[in-house]
Order: C-alpha cells, then sequence, then structure tokens
C-alpha cells in the first residue's frame, strides 16, 4: 500500500510539473503568434513554427489535464459521477437550448430568473433549480440571488444551438436505447438504436427527409463540427494536393448544405465544385456560397443512391467526405458502384473518413473523439467507423481494380483522406 501512495504521488508530481512546462509553452507560442501561413504560423520573430508541434503541446497538457483530475478524483468517484452527475448535466443543457434561455440573457448585464421562467412558462423554483445545477459546470453565473448573467460557456450555446439540438434531442435519446438495441441482438426489426428510441422503423435519414427543419438542422450541424478541431474542414483542404489537378471538377458527394465545398473552391481557385445532397438543402445551400465563387460553386440536388446524371462522367474527383460511416457495407457498396461506372480513366475518388489503426500517429485526444464518433454512429445509423483493413475490403469489393494509392492524415485530424484509383 505504501508503494502504491509513493507511486501515485510520484506521477501526480510528473503530471504537474508536465502541465506547468505545457502551458508555458503553449502561453509563449499563443502570445508570439503573428499570422497562420498555410500549416505553419509565423511569429514576430519571423520564426516559422510547426502547425503539428504547437497541436502536440495542447494535446499534451489536455491528455495530462484529465490523467491528473482522474487520479485526484479516483476511480470510484470518477465513476459515480459519470452516473450521477454526467447525465444531468446533460439534462439541464438540453433545456436551456430548447427555450433558448442562453438568447435572453442580455451579452453584458443580467436577467432575473423569474423573468425568464415568465418567457419560457416555466415553474421558477424549477427553473433556478435547473440553472444552478449548469453553473457547477460554468454555464451561467449567479451575481446576485435570483439573478443570471453570461459566462464564456453560456455565450456559446446560440452559436452551437444546431450541434447541441442534434446531439441532445436526437442523438441522446437514440445513445440511451443502445441496450435495448443490444437486448434485442439486433433484430432485423430495428436497424438502430435510433428507431427505438424515436418510435420509428425509418431510418435517421429517411426520418429527417420528411422534416425539412431537421435535416436543415443537420447540415447546420455538420458545419460547426468542422469548424475547428479534429474534424475541421481544413483537412480536408490540406489532406489533398488539389493544386495538381488544375482546371477541375470536383464533385462533392452528399456534401450538406456545401461547406466543404466552398472552402475548396475558396483554397483553389482552379477548381469548379459541384455540391450534391437533399433537394431540402437546396436553398440553404445557395444561399451560403458567396457571390465570388457561385460561378465555381453549384448546389445540385442527388441522391447517391441514384446513379450519376451525364455531369459524373466529366468529374475529376469525386470527394466522399463522412458519407460511408454512416451507413453499412452494403449500401457503401451500392455508393461507391455508382461513382465507379460513371467514373472517367484519369478520375479517382477521395474518401474522408476515420480510420482505425492507422499507422500514422494518434493521440489520446484524438482517438477520444473517434471513438465517440464510432458510438454515434453505431446507435444513431447502425453503421460503424472502420479499420484500414475494413477499408480496403470495402472498396475490393465494389470493384476489384479500386484500390488505394496514397493516404494521409493532416496533424491535429481524426480524418484520413484515402485516394483511389482504378488499376
Amino acid at each position: 500500500m505504501e508503494a502504491t501512495l509513493v507511486s501515485s504521488a510520484a506521477k501526480v508530481t510528473q503530471l504537474a510539473d508536465n502541465i506547468q512546462a505545457c502551458a508555458r509553452r503553449l502561453g509563449q507560442l499563443r502570445a508570439s503568434e503573428k499570422r497562420m501561413n498555410g500549416s505553419r504560423i509565423v511569429n514576430d520573430a519571423g520564426e516559422k513554427l510547426d502547425a503539428e508541434a504547437i497541436h502536440d503541446v495542447r494535446v499534451n497538457l489536455l491528455d495530462a489535464c484529465r490523467s491528473l483530475l482522474n487520479i485526484a478524483t479516483g476511480p470510484t468517484e470518477m465513476l459515480k459521477n459519470m452516473a450521477l452527475i454526467d447525465k444531468h448535466n446533460l439534462a439541464s443543457l438540453r433545456v436551456i437550448n430548447h427555450f433558448q434561455i442562453a438568447s435572453l440573457v442580455p451579452p453584458d448585464g443580467q436577467i432575473s430568473i423569474s423573468e425568464i421562467a415568465k418567457k419560457c412558462n416555466i415553474s421558477e423554483e424549477v427553473l433556478a433549480r435547473i440553472l444552478r445545477q449548469a453553473m457547477t459546470y460554468e454555464v451561467f453565473h449567479e451575481p446576485k440571488e435570483g439573478f443570471i448573467s453570461h459566462t464564456a460557456a453560456s455565450r456559446e450555446i446560440p452559436r452551437l444551438s444546431p450541434l447541441l439540438s442534434y446531439q441532445l434531442d436526437v442523438c441522446l435519446p437514440s445513445t440511451l436505447s443502445l441496450l435495448d438495441w443490444l437486448e434485442g441482438e439486433r433484430s432485423k426489426e430495428h436497424k438502430s438504436a435510433f428507431q427505438i428510441a424515436h418510435s420509428t422503423k425509418d431510418t435517421w435519414w429517411s426520418y429527417a427527409e420528411k422534416r425539412p427543419d431537421l435535416i436543415q438542422n443537420y447540415g447546420r450541424y455538420m458545419a460547426l463540427i468542422t469548424n475547428g478541431g479534429p474534424h475541421d474542414v481544413n483537412h480536408v483542404v490540406s489532406g489533398f494536393a488539389w493544386e495538381t489537378l488544375g482546371n477541375a471538377i470536383v464533385i462533392d458527394v452528399g456534401g450538406a448544405d456545401g461547406f466543404v465545398g466552398v472552402a475548396l473552391a475558396r483554397a483553389c481557385p482552379h477548381l469548379t465544385v459541384i455540391v450534391q445532397d437533399s433537394p431540402n438543402l437546396k436553398e440553404n445551400a445557395e444561399a451560403k456560397i458567396p457571390s465570388k465563387l457561385k460561378n465555381r460553386v453549384f448546389f445540385a440536388p442527388h441522391s447517391f443512391f441514384e446513379p450519376q446524371s451525364a455531369m459524373g462522367s466529366h468529374a475529376d474527383v469525386f470527394l466522399l467526405r463522412h458519407i460511408l460511416h454512416d451507413w453499412e457495407d452494403d449500401d457503401c457498396l451500392i455508393i461507391l458502384r455508382h461513382l465507379i461506372r460513371c467514373m472517367k480513366p484519369s478520375a479517382r475518388i477521395i474518401v474522408a473518413e476515420q480510420v482505425f489503426g492507422n499507422p500514422g500517429k494518434i493521440d489520446k485526444h484524438t482517438e477520444r473523439t473517434m471513438r465517440a464518433l464510432d458510438m454515434q454512429m453505431m446507435v444513431q445509423f447502425g453503421s460503424k467507423e472502420r479499420t484500414l483493413g475494413d477499408w480496403e475490403s470495402l472498396f475490393s469489393l465494389a470493384d476489384p481494380s479500386l484500390e488505394i494509392v496514397g493516404y494521409i492524415q493532416p496533424p491535429g485530424s481524426a480524418d484520413t483522406l484515402m485516394e483511389l484509383r482504378k488499376k
């Protein structure tokens, strides 16, 4: 027991020293940061700082903080907190997002809880309890009894509302139905836990297609999760040598409201991008295309379960970003074969997806994100994230002549860009 305590104390000291060193270095880098130049950051002294090194410092800091917190909490309390506290954090956040409470709080002032309760038609006493629980994870602040003001976290809620709505209103109930789905041994009646949670035989996609507000919100959700972090859209831009294509046509298959297509066109003036997705997204997508890009970015309603139109034979690249992980293998084969059948000899398919077991370096922080997304695929779609071997087998089944000719996992990215061509 004594040796264990000594070992634990040494580990705490080591982690604390690591946190201090990483925090100091991260502070220095951010203080000296002057501008972004591609994947390089140039500081005031003109020194080029590797973006991957900056990412590593940040990830090391996060991992050390998490490890230190786990040691300080202890395994018993950690599990108790997960079971007791975490679910109520989500419940209070769901209420706050649903009633748009953060938008009712003055940006730089305060508002009484009673006034919010009246506007939301909620019991003041119940609302106060919910808000005070949220304050324990630093959402809102109570400067004086009965009044709330913003914190840095609560200010972000309106901007993140599409993400919160999708995760808390759609995915959370699905997650809670995972055990029911497993107990049913993945019966043919229910393809995913989502169907049990939402009392439907529809897949999420067919369910959302009948509700334009849901599919539009999903497009906004996708845009949010790709703005920074392991799934940032810029990883697609930096993960392939688009400049080598010359004047080329890229078809962004299942491209939502065009956020990836716009990013590609903005970064690569020689590309013309055709975004394909649900007709329900057309109006929103066309409104988001900047006026100076309207001659190079176009939205074309199309289902990837249907054969490509004549334009497919002119495409130089078919981009599939976060499409195939939403579907089981049989569905993926349909999607891929529709593209393969219309590909001209020089065309290629770029698949941007997570790859478990990628020989590239995956830090704990990125893997945590990847594993969480794998769970979401399971409960929401009955699908999965795949290993490199899984992807190779899938592509070979789609067409034996289709092979991976290159792949790259950009620094800080959870996704790997796989380039596919016919032999």
